[in-house]
């Protein structure tokens, strides 16, 4: 039995992985270079394979040109020594006298030599030389041409061409040489020119595109320059929009409005925030003060006020809590839940707002303009905070009667239609007069101490109305002659858009 030998094993072929890998790192190696550099090499390489291309192709032509008009003065001498060839009665070769040439001179650097089978002839400039030593292969440039070495070791260009003699006729093989040296350095004399005229310029080109790279990317330094202005001590101010309103360039305009939306955007988050924490600190001060009141009035305050007092804050804290929870998800859209009911919310905190002021025996009405599911996409914290403000403030000052109601409103911006949630809420309480309805919305400001609260409900009403695009309205109430919220957020589901009041 007989048994092959095992072939080895080439080596293994690198996993396309690991090349896409290094693909990747040179991409990423490429990507951290400055912008400036990377447009400079994009401006600069294609130049200079444009420049060197192009230059080199100038010279062959320029080369092939020379190269040509002297083949033709070669032929054309050949033509003028083929022209007194003749065949002697021996049939040898044999030269016409003549007036003296450039192939008269013994080594003038122009000569000719003639075979006819074993008969040569040559100029007399070649002298005693029988031949001249010729390189086998053309010149390049020209396809006829030979280079070849004079008496003198002189550089030559050599061109041989048939000529016919006699009856019948006799093939004549004739070179001509004429010298090469003064054509050799014409080409050398284009070659420096060209490399010169290459030089200047690639060094012409890179300062146009260092200017170019300089110019271009300007407005991104003014704009780098507006954003650092920003995080200087004294800021730019609140408003931010106006501080990037400098002009950069219609190219970077879109870029600079986006920076301009996101951080007059974050500016709002943030004066949320603080106003949050003055609203907060607002709200505590009255219970602590209330506790520290009666700690100072009596040596023993009741464990039922301090528990009601400590049950207060908790509340005002997690209400807070909740706000600021909302203030997140406003900056981050795409978080939200789903969509709330609104016919349901309203009637829980009725139903609540009955319970917590069952000693006035307030009546309670909710009127619906709408049809079909009305639902708001929104928090529904957000949604209980401002109508449990706007319930309780009607219900601490109404006579009698508190209306709720819910109707849609349908505004046009840029092409587009835009559904709000409305919300009117109206008591046939005392009212505000004119100088109370314009003072009214600030924060910590009450018109009657001896009502509970903080001064802070028709605030955060407007607060948190406008973070949902929308607005408060205070007025009088035409019909039962009290005041007249209505509140106005945007966010209404599609399905509520069936009447618009």
């Amino acid at each position: 039995m007989r048994i092959e030998p095992a072939t080895p094993p080439g080596p293994p072929a690198p996993p396309a992985p690991a090349r896409a890998h290094s693909g990747a790192a040179w991409a990423l190696a490429l990507a951290q270079w400055p912008m400036a550099t990377r447009i400079a090499l994009l401006a600069l390489v294609p130049m200079l394979l444009l420049v060197g291309a192009g230059g080199l192709w100038l010279r062959v032509q320029m080369h092939q040109s020379l190269l040509a008009s002297f083949e033709q003065v070669l032929r054309d001498k050949a033509q003028r020594v083929g022209a007194r060839l003749h065949l002697g009665p021996q049939g040898g070769l044999r030269e016409s006298t003549g007036g003296a040439d450039e192939f008269s001179a013994i080594y003038a650097g122009w000569y000719w030599r003639a075979q006819a089978g074993s008969d040569v002839l040559r100029s007399r400039s070649l002298w005693d030389m029988d031949s001249l030593p010729t390189e086998a292969l053309t010149t390049t440039g020209s396809a006829t041409l030979h280079r070849a070495t004079g008496p003198l070791q002189e550089p030559l260009l050599s061109l041989t061409q048939p000529v016919a003699l006699g009856q019948p006729p006799v093939q004549v093989t004739l070179t001509v040489y004429g010298p090469a040296a003064q054509l050799h350095s014409s080409m050398r004399q284009i070659d420096r020119t060209l490399v010169v005229a290459g030089l200047v310029l690639m060094l012409l080109t890179g300062g146009l595109a260092w200017l170019q790279v300089r110019v271009g990317l300007a407005p991104l330094r003014r704009l780098e320059a507006m954003l650092a202005a920003l995080r200087a001590p004294q800021g730019a101010g609140p408003d931010v929009a106006l501080h990037l309103a400098a002009p950069t360039g219609r190219d970077l305009q879109p870029l600079q409005n986006e920076l301009a939306g996101l951080l007059a955007h974050n500016a709002h988050v943030v004066a949320r925030a603080r106003a949050h924490a003055v609203d907060l600190n607002h709200a505590l001060k009255k219970p602590l003060a209330l506790l520290s009141a009666q700690a100072s009035a009596q040596p023993q305050v009741p464990s039922s006020e301090v528990q009601r007092q400590v049950e207060a804050m908790a509340q005002l804290v997690d209400r807070y809590q909740a706000r600021t929870l909302s203030d997140a998800l406003h900056a981050h859209p795409g978080s939200t839940g789903q969509a709330v009911d609104v016919r349901d919310c309203v009637a829980q905190l009725l139903r609540m707002m009955e319970r917590l002021h069952a000693a006035q025996g307030l009546d309670w009405m909710l009127a619906d303009d709408t049809q079909g599911p009305l639902h708001w996409r929104g928090e529904r914290a957000d949604l209980e905070e401002v109508l449990g403000n706007l319930l309780d403030n009607a219900g601490k000052w109404a006579a009698s009667r508190v209306r709720l109601t819910l109707s849609v409103s349908v505004s046009v911006q840029g092409g587009a239609e835009h559904a709000s949630l409305c919300l009117d809420i109206e008591d046939d309480g005392p009212g505000m007069t004119p100088a109370q309805l314009q003072a009214a919305g600030q924060r910590g400001v009450r018109f009657d101490e001896s009502v509970q609260g903080s001064g802070l409900g028709l605030a955060i009403a407007s607060q948190i109305a406008q973070a949902y695009g929308g607005h408060l309205q205070l007025r009088k109430s035409e019909e039962l002659k009290g005041l007249g919220v209505r509140l106005e957020m945007r966010g209404l589901a599609p399905a509520g858009r069936t009447k618009t009041p």
